[in-house]
């Protein structure tokens, strides 16, 4: 039987898509350290294999520890298009719509049903091999909502998005969240409070009400008195309730943060919010 690693140690849980997307932001933070001692069996610097299953793909991804700078012309992805493309095949985006975006990034394809990634951050390689059910229908593109992303790639808000404004709002990049997910007849024709994102999705078990809208610094807002969290931190509870962990896990990334929310809220419905950059975000997580 393979050894665990300190998460399966301490979280008590198998590895999953929670993990994949957290060893890539690591490597992104090119925190090293922190990949190996998490995720290597030993705790030391070697190879660390991340398996997951959907409905339609199976993922296989490699993290290795190389001798020497990793160069290579293989070596054609990055940390973030890998996980960009896990987010899209956790949330069942079209196979079509995936295809699209992979060679929008220039990335070449030989094989539609199967894709194969390789990174290097240092002298560490990621490989990622994404494999497609030939047998999985196709959905047939429908209109959804009147924002330029739903309109554009023809599906309905959902997981990805809530994640992609979250990394827009850490960036301070506020007129492309708005206008990406504002309806267009509004940004054509409607004030300036009226430019706000809102939409439901589903993580796991739970539905996720988010809420944007840029604010005046000179006027007032209100928050939750316990929900005032980092962006990343609603990014680690999103997915950790997507993959479906443990009300405790949950809960324990918020008290490690000084937000008292304990797993027997987790369990029914809470909220979280953050002023950050002149805008202000809101998550509202209920449990169905």
């Amino acid at each position: 039987m393979p050894r665990k690693c300190l998460v399966e140690k301490v979280e008590h849980r198998e590895l999953d898509s929670y993990d994949l997307i957290t060893v890539l932001g690591l490597l992104k933070e090119h925190d090293w350290h922190q990949v190996w001692r998490r995720y290597s069996p030993g705790g030391a610097p070697g190879r660390i294999d991340l398996r997951l299953s959907t409905d339609h793909f199976f993922l296989d991804m490699c993290v290795q520890s190389l001798p020497s700078l990793a160069l290579s012309a293989k070596y054609l992805a990055s940390p973030h298009m890998m996980q960009a493309l896990i987010r899209r095949i956790l949330c069942d985006h079209r196979h079509s719509l995936i295809l699209q975006k992979m060679r929008n990034y220039d990335f070449p394809i030989s094989d539609e049903n199967q894709l194969d990634l390789s990174c290097s951050m240092g002298t560490i390689s990621v490989d990622l091999m994404v494999i497609r059910n030939s047998t999985a229908l196709e959905e047939i593109p429908k209109k959804y909502g009147n924002s330029r992303v739903e309109q554009e790639e023809q599906r309905p808000l959902d997981h990805y998005d809530l994640v992609s404004i979250l990394y827009l709002a850490q960036q301070n990049l506020t007129n492309r969240i708005i206008e990406r997910y504002v309806p267009v007849e509004v940004l054509e024709k409607g004030a300036e409070d009226e430019l706000i994102v809102r939409f439901p999705s589903l993580a796991g078990n739970y539905l996720v009400e988010f809420f944007f809208k840029r604010i005046k610094n000179d006027q007032p807002c209100q928050i939750p008195p316990r929900g005032n969290v980092s962006t990343a931190t609603m990014h680690q509870v999103v997915r950790r309730i997507f993959a479906g962990h443990n009300p405790e896990l949950v809960s324990r990334e918020l008290t490690d943060k000084g937000i008292l929310i304990d797993h027997e809220e987790v369990q029914q419905e809470f909220t979280l919010a953050r002023i950050l950059n002149d805008n202000y975000i809101e998550l509202k997580f209920k449990h169905l």
